[in-house]
């Protein structure tokens, strides 16, 4: 018998506050759901031309783990 026991989610957000939303729905959901966030964590990813140094893009690289109660 198999049991996933972990799993790990990595979301391309748009803007600050929606990567924490994300994270705190995720804590509250997991009480009904039957896991603990274990770890999260959110990166800032910038891209900018090359010639004029501008800011073109910018990303939140959300990552969220997740162990399900076994």
């Amino acid at each position: 018998m198999k049991t996933l026991m972990k799993k790990t989610y990595v979301y391309d957000i748009d803007s600050e506050r929606e990567a924490a939303e994300t994270i705190e729905d995720f804590k509250a959901n997991g009480v009904k759901e039957g896991y603990v966030v274990t770890k999260s964590k959110v990166d800032y990813k910038v891209k900018k031309d090359r010639k004029t140094g501008e800011i073109v893009d910018e990303r939140w690289i959300t990552e969220i783990t997740i162990a399900y109660e076994v």
